[in-house]
């Protein structure tokens, strides 16, 4: 899907969609491997390991790996992680952030909820 389309599905769910990626700052991404994690810096677009690494394991396809295997499928198991694939990765990824706005919604008005019943319980 367009990231236009992918906006406007957001909306729908009162989720607003903007990046908090600002040019120089560092962000950090957690990686779950098998026996610890580590850790992806990324500035600026550039991505690097935090640790120093001898497995040659690059950082952009562990970033995208953990985003796709986000659930309990794995996606990366069926799937290389390779430019061709970037469109799938792509339509991967918007699935997932949908998925999500739809539990903040339904979080958010639970939420809500929740206070409304304990503003009742107090008269």
């Amino acid at each position: 899907m367009k990231h236009l389309d992918l906006v406007d599905k957001l909306n729908k769910f009162g989720v607003h969609f903007s990046s908090t990626n600002i040019e120089g700052k560092v962000k950090e991404f957690e990686i779950n491997e098998l026996f610890k994690d580590a850790t992806i810096i990324a500035k600026d677009f550039i991505l690097k390991w935090k640790e120093k690494r001898f497995d040659g394991k690059c950082p952009t396809k562990s970033l995208f790996q953990q985003a796709i295997d986000m659930d309990t499928w794995k996606h990366s198991w069926h799937m290389k992680i390779i430019p061709e694939n970037y469109d799938r990765i792509e339509e991967i990824i918007q699935d997932k952030i949908i998925k999500r706005a739809k539990e903040i919604d339904e979080l958010m008005s639970i939420y809500f909820q929740l206070h409304h019943e304990m503003k009742s319980d107090l008269k």
